[in-house]
């Protein structure tokens, strides 16, 4: 006998997803709270609140131990690979929504398929490619692979979108005398802006905890992004017992993503909805 998820009751459902988010918020608060907290106060009391709200872990991962260089470098590579990745993707998933053409569908196709190729199992020929080129320990090499690794889903999402906004729009432009560029510029971009907004941060929050490539292909401690910092300063604190200045590291590299996506969650969600289904 075959378990169907419609035979579970809705209220069950609804139950565990508040129950989840009631465990979530509670997790993210308790860890913003410790990390006000020294090390001697978290042994003492690991849910207690802080005696002091100080600032003193901050200070101390941002400055001694370089995470501030490294969420600087994070914010250069993650923005110019999500602004790319947007620049990239728009044009190409509005060709392969709204024209047909010899070959369109087998380009569709090749996009699909490279968002189902496992990352790992292409280091090898990404990191000869790289090292021909001498690309390899760059940001701006990293910012070429986060921009090709992230194309293929962002393309497939924006199909979607694209897809959602009537053709006679773009055809009335034409009738008016307007060229496809102008066409595209002034009437689909305009409409499709959820969608692209939806892509960006979709792009931003994966590629700003992305963490393998950056391991494989950046060595000097100098160009380092947020998740190899935040990697070497737990292997520091742990050492040393510092949790405090643990638990505030965590929370600046968490902060930023969910910073960002609470401004434009609103975006994210229309943009959402609108493309669901139509890929």
């Amino acid at each position: 006998m075959r378990f169907k998820a419609a035979e579970i009751p809705k209220y069950i459902i609804n139950t565990f997803l508040v129950l989840w988010i009631l465990f979530t918020l509670f997790m993210f608060v308790w860890l913003i709270l410790s990390s006000f907290k020294s090390t001697r106060e978290i042994y003492r009391g690991v849910w207690a609140l802080p005696k002091t709200f100080k600032f003193d872990n901050y200070f101390r991962v941002l400055t001694d131990f370089g995470l501030l260089r490294f969420m600087w470098n994070s914010l250069i590579v993650v923005l110019s690979s999500t602004l790319l990745v947007l620049i990239l993707s728009t044009p190409i998933s509005y060709v392969l929504s709204k024209l047909k053409f010899p070959g369109s569908a087998a380009i569709t196709i090749s996009f699909i398929i490279g968002i189902g190729i496992p990352i790992q199992t292409i280091f090898i020929p990404l990191y000869l490619m790289m090292s021909k080129i001498n690309a390899t320990d760059s940001l701006i090499g990293l910012v070429w692979l986060y921009t090709i690794t992230s194309l293929p889903f962002t393309v497939y999402l924006l199909i979607g979108f694209f897809k959602t906004i009537p053709s006679t729009l773009e055809e009335a432009a034409m009738i008016d005398g307007a060229t496809a560029s102008q066409s595209f510029i002034k009437i689909m971009l305009p409409m499709a802006r959820s969608g692209i907004i939806s892509s960006g941060i979709f792009v931003f929050v994966m590629l700003w905890k992305e963490f393998l490539l950056a391991l494989v292909f950046i060595s000097a401690e100098s160009k380092q992004t947020i998740s190899l910092g935040l990697y070497s300063l737990v292997t520091k604190l742990t050492y040393t017992g510092d949790w405090g200045g643990l638990f505030a590291g965590v929370v600046l590299v968490i902060l930023p993503s969910v910073v960002f996506y609470s401004c434009l969650a609103r975006k994210f969600i229309a943009g959402l909805t609108m493309g669901i289904g139509k890929g």
